[in-house]
């Protein structure tokens, strides 16, 4: 086995020489110049004590920041912001739930009424809208609260849900394609149906599966309150005012809405377990009162632009973004309490400028226009993309694709990738072209139950119609490597990912780094030199889904 595994790679040594000679001279020079040290050396600063884990808002985030511009500035960028700037500013709102003042009661039978105890058995989510806010209506189970016609599947079928409290589950139906359970499974999607249906208010219902240790580290998550970006004119965006009341319930409490109901808790999990729901009324009231306070946090994006040089194509630009920012000082983990984010996502930063000083280096700009976006806010939602691309600073310009830069793993060499997003639109030429050349293999998501495709920046541009990318790599190795990545790296996440150990002390491979500095400098060099503009592909459910115009 070992020796047929020899022989392949072998003849995959071939490949790359083979396919390595089609690339041009300049582009080969370019690609030889993009340094391990330079990423190393990045990731130092951006990942050192010294910036207190980059929380937007606080000192070390600034010092961060104004690393980064200083090396946009070095490496020749030009300001992005009104042709005078790189900081765009984000106005960012924190709100959290003022839990003594924050109740939930259910009315049953006979007019009994029950109250909750707040962490134990319920959790609420601030309501941005107002300091306070009440609602009082029936509930009505809704499945998993999804209406997807593209898949003949709707849980508000033939019932009623206006001026009611709706109940629903984690999640989406199995049935569905992976992306697209990953888009209907996000609260954004579900708050936005219960809204247009006219619901008052929403109540998550989590399976018997979550451990006791998970509600009570979702209790500790709900105490550092969440954010929105904040529109010119003062309105937390997304923040779906109708909906007076978002509450999550403790698993071991969900017989509490059945009791009056045809349909028991356990026979609706076993349901979903199966990706089966149906719709029914609870015949139970609930009375929610959510009491919120909120502070104005300021946040800020950067943006540096390389101009086009075709005098049409110059005004469609190819975005590249990695998040600066990360959980700054929380809770100690083992006798450090600095989240200090060198590989989430200090780790994107040192390679997006990395990719910019490749194109830096080209004899000539491509055609299209290249901005360098280093937003912030991702970890709270990915807030800082989501205002870039709805208060586009490029004024005279289209953005036309996204390539996002977001913890991308080089503990090991890189030999294949994972590309989210290359099957959705053309995009996948260029990702195809790229691997060739560079003589990577590409590989099919390995864990799609984890939603990757829908977790970082690059989510923020399709939701504009614009296709996007974000790529991380597989799992195979050289023969020497003894480790089974698949598991290795599975097991980070367990033992560094948001905490204080990822930091500069795990053993990185900066070589495997300038693969994905080469991989995202290719894509977008290809990109932006070709005739047309990417496109979704034909009959791209995300495509269809959101429009296809850029701001």
């Amino acid at each position: 086995m070992k020796k047929r595994f020899l022989l392949s790679l072998t003849g995959f040594a071939l490949l790359v020489n083979t396919l390595s000679a089609q690339l041009t001279p300049a582009l080969k020079q370019t690609l030889a110049n993009v340094s391990p040290d330079a990423i190393k050396g990045h990731m130092t600063f951006l990942a050192d004590d010294l910036v207190e884990g980059r929380m937007p808002g606080t000192r070390g985030f600034a010092l961060a920041s104004k690393y980064m511009e200083s090396q946009f500035i070095a490496l020749g960028l030009q300001p992005g912001i009104g042709d005078t700037a790189y900081v765009q500013k984000v106005p960012l709102q924190k709100g959290w739930v003022e839990e003594n003042s924050s109740t939930f009661t259910l009315t049953g039978k006979n007019n009994k009424e029950e109250s909750l105890a707040y962490g134990k058995e319920f959790l609420l989510q601030p309501y941005f809208a107002a300091a306070e806010s009440k609602v009082t209506a029936l509930l009505v189970f809704v499945g998993f609260g999804v209406s997807a016609p593209e898949f003949h599947y709707d849980d508000y079928k033939d019932i009623d849900v206006k001026g009611k409290i709706v109940v629903y589950l984690q999640g989406a139906p199995k049935g569905f394609p992976e992306n697209e359970r990953a888009y209907f499974a996000t609260a954004d999607a579900k708050y936005a149906e219960a809204a247009k249906r006219g619901a008052v208010g929403v109540i998550l219902l989590l399976p018997p599966t979550v451990k006791p240790s998970a509600w009570d580290a979702a209790v500790r998550r709900s105490k550092n309150g969440s954010y929105k970006w904040v529109s010119s004119d003062g309105i937390a965006a997304k923040s779906y005012e109708t909906l007076k009341a978002v509450a999550s319930l403790n698993p071991q409490y969900s017989d509490l809405l059945f009791g009056n109901a045809s349909t028991t808790a356990q026979q609706v999990f076993a349901l979903a377990a199966e990706g089966k729901s149906h719709s029914f009324p609870l015949n139970i009231s609930a009375a929610m009162g959510v009491k919120t306070a909120t502070k104005n946090v300021e946040g800020s994006n950067l943006v540096g632009i390389i101009k086009g040089s075709d005098p049409v194509l110059k005004n469609e630009y190819v975005v590249y973004s990695a998040h600066l920012d990360h959980f700054g000082i929380g809770a100690p983990v083992k006798g450090d309490s600095i989240y200090n984010g060198a590989h989430d996502d200090a780790s994107g930063n040192a390679i997006l400028l990395e990719v910019a000083k490749a194109y830096r280096s080209l004899p000539a700009p491509p055609k299209r226009s290249i901005a360098f976006a280093v937003v912030t806010g991702e970890e709270m939602g990915l807030l800082g993309s989501d205002y870039f691309i709805n208060n586009m600073p490029l004024k005279e310009g289209k953005v036309v694709a996204n390539l996002a830069i977001d913890m991308p793993f080089f503990f090991h060499p890189v030999l294949d990738i994972v590309p989210y997003g290359a099957d959705h639109s053309s995009l996948g030429v260029q990702t195809q072209k790229t691997a060739q050349d560079l003589g990577l293999k590409i590989s099919p998501d390995p864990f799609p139950e984890q939603v990757v495709f829908i977790r970082s920046d690059h989510y923020s541009f399709i939701k504009k119609g614009i296709p996007a990318l974000f790529i991380k790599s597989g799992f195979l190795t050289v023969p020497s490597d003894t480790v089974d990545r698949s598991k290795s790296d599975v097991g980070w996440r367990s033992t560094h990912y948001h905490t204080p150990q990822d930091d500069m002390r795990q053993p990185f491979d900066f070589t495997a780094a300038t693969m994905h500095a080469k991989v995202n400098f290719l894509i977008g060099y290809y990109v932006s030199n070709e005739k047309a503009a990417p496109a979704w592909n034909r009959g791209d459910f995300f495509g269809q889904k959101f429009t296809a115009k850029s701001p």
